[in-house]
């Protein structure tokens, strides 16, 4: 049985369903297959019961219930809890315990939910693939660096799990294991208390079942935190309320022509060649090569430099103990100057400026949310993170939609992509696509 959060609140609120047996039918999901699976780094099992009891206990006392209440939760290993380790995903910190929670932590409580345990990270949000395996096909990976947060909800562990991508790492994921997933603007999401890899680029992201869970966790994430630079002080976009609303007139999209979208395997370019007829005329095409030529680069200079600085005071008291690929990285940064990222983050604005005059003509732009299919586990890989690579240096908005199947049967993500700050109408946007797309191949079948 796979729950949502929205009727788990519904059912809790009505008193067909309980926080506790709710709970209870979650780790009965998880004792079933996680030994195979292994999404989780740990669980707390006794704490969350006591929660979801104390839960329980407050609506039949007819006290407040939050947009939340009774919902269990999967956490990111590199979100600072206080009952519950967080490791970061390496050995180095296998037993730091955070005195303090992250901010995310005490919104999701606040709202009501339980968190259920940390899930598995790749070793400090990098690219080394982790231990997790696709709940999909156990052959396959389920992307990094959030693999067990997306494992975990495809699983039917929890209806939620948060997340964090530098380049990839929500999105991707997400796309591979077949569930929803937003990483919205940059800013939206505090991230006080969560592990940094880079102060420009690292944002945070939510997994779920459907586009309303999302929109009812982001709303409950969303907040100012002056701790936070990324965060600025202004209101935030009401996904809950904009998700109801039918937009007011059809939504335009534009397809990008982008370099590495060369890339695409036979089932994604298959697949997203049928979303295009089925749109006809309520998609464009524009050719964005040259504007979007040294944007890949561009990210990597930002986030290597950033890497350095953030990992090497770590890699220097514990010499040999990370794995090759952040050690790889962390060798290239020794060579990028302060110039060469000042440059970087020139280009960075440029980009930021063309998408907001491109959202002056279009809704969203839809794009492959990754190149293929997941890749095997026995290819040691996450696979590339590029087609989320741009997005995520400007700050935007990104859904990703499980609507296409490759030719192995698993899953192929939708990437939709909005305009900065203006999550509310990609949702809606999102939810309209997803109706349209659908109603159009059912009636394809009947015909």
């Amino acid at each position: 049985m796979f729950f949502k959060a929205h009727e788990i609140v519904k059912g809790i609120s009505e008193g067909s369903l309980t926080a506790i047996s709710v709970l209870q039918k979650c780790f009965e999901n998880i004792n079933s297959d996680e030994n195979e699976i292994q999404a989780w780094v740990c669980l707390d099992r006794d704490g969350a019961s006591d929660r979801a009891k104390m839960l329980d206990s407050m609506r039949k006392s007819g006290k407040a219930i939050g947009p939340l209440h009774g919902v269990p939760v999967g956490i990111k290993d590199i979100v600072d809890t206080v009952n519950l380790p967080t490791s970061f995903g390496s050995s180095i910190f296998t037993d730091r315990k955070p005195t303090s929670p992250a901010r995310i932590i005490e919104l999701l409580e606040m709202a009501g939910a339980i968190v259920v345990g940390k899930t598995v990270t790749t070793e400090f949000a990098f690219m080394n693939p982790s231990k997790t395996k696709n709940p999909i096909n156990k052959e396959y990976s389920p992307g990094g660096s959030s693999s067990g947060s997306a494992s975990a909800v495809a699983a039917g562990h929890v209806p939620i799990a948060i997340g964090s991508q530098t380049n990839g790492s929500v999105i991707r994921p997400a796309s591979f294991c077949g569930v929803y997933a937003i990483k919205p603007s940059s800013g939206i999401i505090p991230r006080t208390g969560v592990f940094e890899t880079s102060k420009t680029l690292d944002q945070m992201g939510i997994f779920a079942n459907c586009l309303e869970d999302l929109a009812i966790v982001n709303d409950v994430l969303s907040d100012y935190d002056s701790r936070d630079a990324s965060c600025r002080p202004v209101p935030r976009p009401s996904l809950t309320e904009m998700i109801t609303d039918p937009p007011p007139i059809e939504p335009k999209f534009v397809w990008l022509s982008l370099e590495y979208l060369d890339n695409l395997d036979n089932a994604v370019k298959d697949g997203f060649l049928q979303i295009r007829e089925i749109l006809g005329d309520k998609i464009e095409i524009v050719d964005a090569k040259e504007a979007t030529k040294r944007l890949v680069a561009t990210h990597k200079t930002i986030h290597e430099y950033q890497l350095l600085e953030n990992l090497e005071p770590i890699n220097k008291e514990n010499p040999g103990k990370m794995n090759k690929l952040i050690l790889g990285a962390l060798e290239r940064a020794q060579s990028i100057s302060s110039n060469d990222v000042s440059l970087a983050l020139e280009i960075r604005k440029e980009a930021q400026n063309f998408f907001e005059s491109l959202f002056l003509d279009y809704d969203a732009i839809i794009t492959p949310s990754a190149l293929s299919e997941p890749p095997l586990l026995k290819e040691k890989s996450t696979g590339n993170p590029v087609c989320c690579t741009i997005w995520t240096l400007c700050g935007l908005p990104c859904f990703n939609i499980p609507l296409l199947t490759g030719e192995n049967g698993l899953p192929i993500g939708v990437q939709l992509v909005g305009k900065f700050e203006e999550d509310d109408r990609l949702i809606r946007t999102a939810k309209w696509l997803q109706k349209y797309l659908t109603d159009a191949v059912s009636a394809q079948k009947t015909s």
